[in-house]
């Protein structure tokens, strides 16, 4: 157990990724609580951010075109507190748990908030939960971090 995300990527990364590259969409570079930012934890973590993409678009392809011998993760993560809108892009969390599988190669998901339940019932918007990121296959070869930022 952990106290906040960060803690959470951070050991999932030390754990699954150590002196290995990490797949992650640039758009996705964010700081999340306690500025924590994703490139210095993934310094600490002693793995290797391999950015693909643009800010604003990233398409499974580019995943799929970044894997080499020396991938050890893909990583998916949260964009807490902002939202990127217009002419925009970015992979299903089904298209990163099929290639996560036809890859072998484990997919990390920064889930955000750790919401147990669909919090449209609520009236917030947006927001997967965890149940939505098991459901698409998330934490079957995958790994999630979820908890409260």
């Amino acid at each position: 157990m952990v106290n906040n995300n960060a803690a959470a990527v951070l050991l999932a990364l030390n754990t699954l990724a150590e002196h290995g590259e990490v797949i992650v969409s640039r758009g996705e570079l964010v700081e999340i609580g306690g500025s924590f930012r994703i490139p210095d934890v993934m310094a600490k973590s002693n793995g290797v951010l391999r950015e693909v993409g643009t800010t604003n678009r990233t398409r499974i392809s580019d995943y799929e075109s970044a894997i080499t011998d020396k991938t050890k993760a893909l990583l998916r993560v949260h964009r807490s507190n902002f939202e990127i809108s217009g002419f925009t892009e970015q992979p299903s969390i089904e298209e990163l748990v099929d290639l996560s599988r036809q890859r072998q190669i484990p997919l990390l998901e920064d889930q955000g908030s750790g919401a147990l339940f669909d919090l449209r019932t609520v009236g917030v918007s947006g927001e997967n939960s965890v149940l939505d990121s098991l459901r698409a296959g998330v934490g079957r070869g995958s790994v999630q971090a979820a908890t409260s930022s």
